[in-house]
Parts: structure tokens; sequence; C-alpha cells
């Protein structure tokens, strides 16, 4: 029999036995219907039962089973067309994944085993199998749905279908309200790949989101911004090295070479953001030695930031520098700027203690 060409009434079976409202009327066109997300999942379930298939749906979480079932049971009698473009866009879903990988660690480690030595294997099976409490998931839950949303649109379809099929049911019916048609489409068709997921590979999941502090927080190896690191990074090279990095960076990423260039502090920015009051705490952290080289070698480039550093010391500590600074020899090239560069690095130093706060560099207008 085809179900397809079979018109039903105008309700059926909803869940529990009661009348649900079918949501098509047939009507004889042959115009493909628009259809919701879930209707095509009820199209594709249908599809597949009718052709004597199982499908695995008890690996979803109770919630996304009660919808489904709801969707199922009021969707009415809906025409052949609809049927063919939903398949066809499902076959176009399927052709697309050109090949698949193991979802996480755990399932590469398995997937590795012959090819590895076995110590080894042992050992990174060890560190990615994590021991976590009874009830992680119900604190997974406590997440703000809005954030575990986020954090869903940004895994894989399989490592999202592994999250939604864990949450308690009114988590995940919350989660899955939020998400737009196409991610929740790629997560109920990624659902029927989790049937062999192993309880290990769960808790991996469980354990990266909850080491992520929330969902919408970014966890990786680095604790400082890619800004921070970068300007960290050119704060210790050399004028010349620092500008050409810079002028290449522009090439290749503007906006993230202008940030970086906010966020280097070098030793003419001294001038511009230093408080006058802050340059005596400079004595305290930085050996007579070093200030005396940095500034002999700023002398000749950056005598204005020589001056501004003498001019808010104590008058006779000035006038000693100055004299100690006549008797030693003019430090250029890498020397210069490595003499220069402790200086700038002090002033950091005092920063990061709080010790002092820099002038802020206002942003163009």
């Amino acid at each position: 029999m085809d179900l397809v060409a079979q018109p039903r009434a105008g309700a059926g079976f909803g869940i529990g036995g009661k009348v649900a409202t079918t949501a098509f009327a047939f009507d004889g066109s042959d115009k493909p219907l628009h259809l919701s997300g879930a209707q095509k999942a009820a199209v594709i379930v249908q599809m597949i039962l009718h052709a004597g298939g199982a499908i695995p749906l008890s690996v979803m979480s109770e919630a996304t089973q009660v919808h489904l079932a709801r969707v199922y049971a009021s969707m009415g009698p809906i025409n052949k067309a609809t049927v063919a473009s939903v398949l066809a866009e499902f076959a176009e879903h399927l052709d697309a994944h050109g090949l698949s990988f193991p979802v996480d660690t755990s399932a590469a480690l398995d997937a590795l085993e012959g090819n590895l030595s076995d110590s080894l294997l042992a050992r990174m099976r060890q560190i990615h199998s994590p021991t976590l409490p009874k009830n992680t998931w119900e604190m997974i839950a406590e997440i703000p749905p809005e954030e575990l949303a986020k954090r869903i649109t940004t895994e894989s379809p399989r490592v999202a279908a592994i999250i939604m099929s864990k949450l308690p049911p009114a988590a995940s019916t919350n989660v899955m309200d939020l998400l737009d048609i196409e991610t929740a489409n790629a997560v109920t068709f990624a659902i029927s790949e989790t049937g062999a997921v192993q309880s290990e590979t769960v808790d991996i999941v469980a354990q990266t989101i909850l080491q992520s502090g929330d969902a919408g927080t970014e966890s990786g190896a680095f604790t400082a911004k890619p800004v921070a690191r970068a300007a960290s990074l050119l704060n210790a090279a050399g004028a010349t090295q620092r500008d050409a990095v810079l002028d290449a960076l522009d090439t290749l990423d503007a906006v993230f070479a202008a940030q970086v260039r906010k966020a280097i502090f070098t030793f003419a920015d001294i001038l511009t953001r230093l408080q006058p009051t802050d340059v005596p705490a400079l004595i305290r952290v930085l050996p007579g030695d070093e200030l005396n080289a940095a500034l002999k070698a700023g002398s000749e480039e950056h005598g204005d930031v020589v001056d501004f550093i003498l001019e808010n010391l104590s008058k006779r500590m000035a006038d000693a520098i100055r004299e100690e600074l006549g008797e030693i020899s003019q430090l250029t090239g890498k020397a210069a700027e490595a003499a220069m560069g402790k200086l700038t690095a002090a002033i950091r130093q005092l920063e990061e203690s709080g010790d002092i706060t820099l002038i802020a560099i206002e942003d163009d207008a």
C-alpha cells in the first residue's frame, strides 16, 4: 500500500492516546509542501519504517523522542512531490559527507590500535579516560540553555548529538528550541551515528564542557588572548624586526595588526603612556647600570623620552645619572635595542603587578 498517496482524516492519535490535529490535508496538489526540520525528520522516519527498516531512536533524549513522536503523529497526508523533495535533500546531505573520522580521542585511539605502540596507547587511554561524578549531566544542565545552544553550534554534529542525547529531558527541550533549523537537522541526523558510542567517549565530551567553565568560554592551551601574546612577542623583538612583522601582518589581517600595534609598548611609548609620577618606580625594579644603559641607548633617537624620565626623578638623582651617562659608551644595534627592551619590560612588570597604571590609548574616531 502506498502510504504517501493514502489520505487520512483530519486528526490522528497523539501522545498518550490524545487526538492530534494534523498539519496537512490531502488536496490532490502535486507541489512540494513546505516542511519544518522536525517534519522532514518525521518523513524520513516514516519512509524507513515503511520499508521495514529500524531506527535506534532510543539513543535520543526523552524530550527529543517526545517532540519527534508528536510531530510524527500530527503530520497527516502529504503528496509524492513533498516526499521526493525531502528524500532528495536527505540524499544530498548524506552525499556531502565524503569521509568520516572518529568523533573523539577515545574512538581515534581504537582506530589506531595496532599502528601505535601498546605502551603509548595505554598512556593516552589513561589520560583520556576521566572519572566524572555521577551527576555530571545534571551539572551541565545547569548551564544556561543559551550558552549550551551556542556550544552546540560550534561542535561537530556527532558531538552535538551526544550532548543533546545526554542532557536531561527538560534541558534538551530548552536547548532544541534555541537551535536554528539547519543545526537541529544536522544534530538529528547525527544521532543515528551515535549508537555505538562508548561511555568513555561520553565522559570526555562532558569533561570538555565542564572544563570550559561554560559553553560560551573558549578553552585552549593559552591563557592570554592572541593579541596579547603577539604584542608580548613583538615587545621583545628589535624595532626593525617588529616593524617588518607588523607590515607583513597588515597585508594579512589589518584589523588584527591594528589591535597588536595598540597593545605593543615600546621605548617611544614611554613619553605618552607613562605617568610622570610613576617614573621613580623604575628605580625599584631596574638596576642602575641597566637603567643607565637603556637611557644611553635611547638618547640618540629618543632624546625626548630620556629627558622625560630624568625630569621626573629627583634633581639630585637625575644629575647623578646624567654624569654617569657621560662616562659610558654609546650603544648601537641589537645591544641598544636589548637595553631599551629591559626598561620597557620593567614598566610592563610594574603594570602587571598593579604598582602603576599606563595611560590608555584612545581609539581613533
